[in-house]
């Protein structure tokens, strides 16, 4: 059994894995199988609370409930001591860097292209959701 990867998950993969299902539900597959370790902050946990009311999404109050209670059960809390401003054009995003550093993940998993730009921070990969289960699938069981 391979070892088991420290990520950090982006709010971007929680939504469309539990809305569209697709290789981001693959991620919180192997989250719920403690496959891989999720790190999140107290700024990541606020995102998603705000993101998954979003009107738009239309998603049910019971849903936004579970998404929740899923983020918090299947996720390890840490506090990031460093603030990080790398991403201009996406200030927010730079908390999934600083919980990162702080839980020294193997990687962050996320849709977002102000992140996957940048493919890498210190030695954090920076990968889809497809990518990433490309390299996890790669190290077998």
């Amino acid at each position: 059994m391979g070892e088991i990867k420290k990520v950090v998950i982006d709010t971007n993969i929680f939504i469309s894995g539990f809305g569209w299902k697709g290789k981001p539900e693959e991620i919180l597959k192997l989250l719920e199988n403690r496959r891989i370790i999720n790190f999140i902050t107290p700024d990541i946990i606020e995102e998603v609370r705000r993101v998954i009311s979003y009107p738009k999404l239309k998603f049910p109050e019971s849903l936004q409930i579970k998404i929740l209670e899923f983020v918090l059960f299947y996720s390890e809390f840490i506090e990031p001591r460093k603030r990080i401003t790398l991403i201009d054009e996406d200030p927010n995003d730079n908390k999934l860097l600083e919980c990162a550093i702080e839980a020294n993940a193997d990687c962050i998993i996320s849709g977002d292209p102000h992140l996957l730009r940048l493919k890498k921070f210190k030695d954090i990969k920076i990968i889809s959701a497809d990518e990433f289960l490309k390299i996890f699938s790669k190290r077998g069981p």
